[in-house]
């Protein structure tokens, strides 16, 4: 029996995660799996962060697991700052950047208002923001582009934050730097603009145009980063934002009280100054992302997505269908529907024997020999 206190939950979509590896074993009873649906880096954690991680597990009288963490992330933060050139006061943790995204929401929406994304975004732009109780507002794009004149003409005299992930998940899509500079133009300054930035590390750093650099420009402006992906802390769950320090204080009224816990923040520190692992990893996904679009091709396959380390995969018949036999066949990835996106599926870029194990499955599905479900 529903609790009339809580109907009003029912509207607010669920976050739907990609299976786990135990799930599928225990549920069709495989050994073999080859997960390939959440974006993990399958090159980490780097042995430096290993060792950091297991130094701390052993501890010492500083550094107990009894004891709270640093509530505040200082250490971490100061890393982030000398990597990044801003001050402490500039920089906040969360729980990963997906629990930052709920704090915004929770400031920015605790008396009402609006939220923005584009169309085919991560889902937990609108979750946070339904959660909060605003409304969120996905303005028109297609799947293979992100537009700042749709973003700006969806503005509502209510609205309070525009989310932009840049690239975007689940697309791959990136804004062109004229539309990233217009946004941080032309928003209405009450506005914040708060620039997701989770897979910013998988593009060239000589092509991609960090949001950071307009800091100085729109006080209005939060800037996401994780650890979660090309630095392969997903377990631990960590992130962090770039912001004015009036707008961090803010954040700070609705952080929760040690939000990050210790390993999470000494693997970070570590992880946050390999810049030799990060072009490691920059590389290989490179590698994967090119012999993927090549081997999509021979199979007469559309692929779509230029940055991240994932590519969507469009099927000529129901991606969920396609879902299921892959995962009879001990790979998983995952299905797109969620998004509005019926007849796709987003692969995340392994390792080449995780791949060659992707195509194995895909292959006589795509090629027409076998996909239950799929006519």
């Amino acid at each position: 029996m529903t609790n009339p206190s809580f109907e009003h939950l029912q509207a607010i979509p669920l976050y739907i995660p990609g299976k786990p590896i135990q799930e599928v074993q225990r549920e069709l009873g495989l050994s073999s799996i080859v997960k390939l649906a959440s974006n993990e880096n399958p090159w980490g954690p780097s042995e430096a962060v290993k060792a950091r991680v297991m130094a701390a597990v052993q501890g010492n009288a500083d550094e107990n697991l009894g004891l709270y963490p640093v509530s505040d992330g200082y250490y971490l933060r100061k890393a982030i700052a000398q990597r990044r050139g801003f001050n402490l006061e500039q920089i906040v943790l969360g729980n990963g950047s997906s629990e930052i995204i709920e704090m915004i929401a929770k400031a920015a929406l605790l008396d009402g208002g609006s939220a923005i994304a584009a169309k085919h975004s991560f889902a937990m732009y609108g979750i946070a923001t339904q959660t909060a109780g605003g409304q969120f507002i996905e303005c028109h794009a297609t799947h293979l582009e992100l537009s700042a004149p749709a973003m700006l003409d969806a503005v509502r005299p209510d609205t309070r934050i525009l989310f932009l992930g840049n690239p975007n998940n689940p697309t791959g899509t990136l804004l062109d730097p004229g539309g990233l500079e217009k946004l941080v133009k032309e928003l209405r300054e009450d506005i914040l603009l708060v620039v997701d930035q989770a897979y910013a590390e998988f593009v060239d750093p000589a092509t991609y145009v960090d949001a950071a650099v307009f800091l100085p420009q729109r006080k209005n402006l939060m800037v996401l980063h994780t650890f979660s992906k090309i630095h392969s802390l997903a377990g631990l769950r960590i992130g962090y934002g770039l912001g004015h320090p009036e707008v961090l204080a803010l954040l700070e009224r609705v952080r929760s009280p040690f939000n990050t816990n210790h390993l999470a923040q000494v693997a970070a520190e570590v992880a946050v100054r390999d810049l030799a692992f990060e072009a490691y990893s920059r590389q290989k996904n490179a590698e994967a992302r090119a012999t993927f679009i090549a081997e999509a091709a021979q199979h007469r396959c559309k692929v779509s997505g230029q940055a991240g380390n994932f590519l969507l995969l469009e099927t000529a018949f129901p991606a969920d269908a396609f879902f299921k036999d892959l995962l009879k066949r001990g790979v998983i990835v995952r299905p797109m529907q969620g998004y509005g996106l019926p007849n796709h599926v987003r692969v995340t870029l392994g390792k080449p024997e995780e791949m060659v194990a992707f195509w194995k499955a895909a292959a006589p599905l795509l090629d027409g020999a076998g996909c239950s479900g799929c006519c």
